[in-house]
C-alpha cells in the first residue's frame, strides 16, 4: 500500500534532503525508521530536495509498505523511531500512482528576516538576522509584483546547476512585514537550485536602497547569476507547503 506523510524539520541537523554517503539526511532518518517498521528496507520520495541548514514545516513523501496502517498509527509509530528534530505531521493513505515529486501541482516556500541590533536567542537559528533595520518595505513589496508569472530565472539560479530552461513560474510571491519580522511567501509550480535563497539576496540589495526595482526586475529578463546579489543564509528558509489534488 502507498502511503504520504508530511513533514516538519530542522534545516541544521540534516546534510539536506537527499541520501548522502556518512552523513545524516532527511531521507535518511524516514527511510531508518520505516525500515523498522517494515522489517526491510523502504525507499522514499520526496516532494523537495532541501539543502543543508533549510527547514521545513510541510516537506511530503511517499513510499509503499506491505501492510495496512491507520494514519494515527502510522503517525505514532514513526515518531517514536525519527530523531527529535524531525516529525510526522500527519499521514495518509493515497492511491498507487500519487509520487510525492511528481504529483505536486505547487511547492510554496517562506523565508524569515530579523531586523535589528537584537534578536532573541531562540529564534536565531531560524532567520536571517539582519542586524540593521534598513528596508524600505514598499520597494520590496513592488519587486514581489515582478516575480509573478513565468520568468526566466537564471539570475536566481546556483551558478554550477543552471539547467538548459531556466524559466519558471511563480503563482504567489508576498511580503509581509511585522515589527522586526518580514516574512516571505513564494509560491511556484517548480524551483531552481538556491532560487529562493537568491531572490531574498535581491530583494536585501533593493530593500536597503542599494538597487532599484528596475534593476531586479531586469534580472527576470535574462539577466546572468553573476550580475545579481549573493545568496541569502540557509537559516531563514522553509519548505512550507506542497499542493496537491489528493493528499
Amino acid at each position: 500500500m502507498r502511503y504520504a506523510v508530511e513533514l516538519s524539520y530542522i534545516g541544521h541537523a540534516f546534510a539536506g534532503w537527499q541520501l548522502q554517503p556518512e552523513v545524516l539526511t532527511v531521507q535518511k532518518a524516514l527511510e531508518d525508521a520505516l525500515a523498522i517498521l517494515e522489517g526491510s528496507p523502504v525507499r522514499v520520495t520526496g516532494a523537495g530536495r532541501t539543502d543543508g541548514g533549510v527547514h521545513s514545516r510541510g516537506q511530503v513523501a511517499s513510499f509503499d509498505l506491505s501492510k495496512e496502517w491507520s494514519p494515527y498509527r502510522l503517525t505514532m509509530a514513526l515518531n517514536n523511531n525519527l530523531p527529535d528534530t524531525v516529525s510526522v505531521i500527519r499521514a495518509s493513505s493515497v492511491p498507487e500512482d500519487f509520487d510525492a515529486r511528481a504529483s505536486a501541482l505547487w511547492r510554496e516556500y517562506a523565508y524569515f528576516i530579523w531586523h535589528g541590533p537584537s534578536c532573541y536567542p531562540h529564534i536565531r537559528p531560524m532567520v536571517w538576522w539582519r542586524k540593521a533595520d534598513d528596508w524600505d518595505n514598499l520597494l520590496v513589496d513592488r519587486c514581489c509584483s515582478f516575480l509573478l508569472g513565468r520568468h526566466d530565472f537564471g539570475a536566481f539560479c546556483k551558478l554550477s546547476e543552471k539547467p538548459e530552461n531556466s524559466y519558471r513560474e511563480i503563482l504567489k510571491a508576498r511580503h509581509i512585514r511585522r515589527g522586526r519580522l518580514s516574512v516571505l511567501r513564494i509560491r511556484g509550480t517548480a524551483f531552481l537550485t538556491n532560487m529562493v535563497r537568491i531572490i531574498v539576496g535581491n530583494l536585501d540589495e533593493v530593500g536597503k536602497g542599494r538597487r532599484s526595482p528596475e534593476w531586479f526586475k531586469d534580472l527576470l529578463n535574462g539577466g546572468n547569476r553573476t550580475d545579481s546579489a549573493t545568496t541569502a543564509p540557509s537559516s531563514g528558509l522553509f519548505f512550507w507547503r506542497v499542493g496537491y489534488d489528493d493528499f
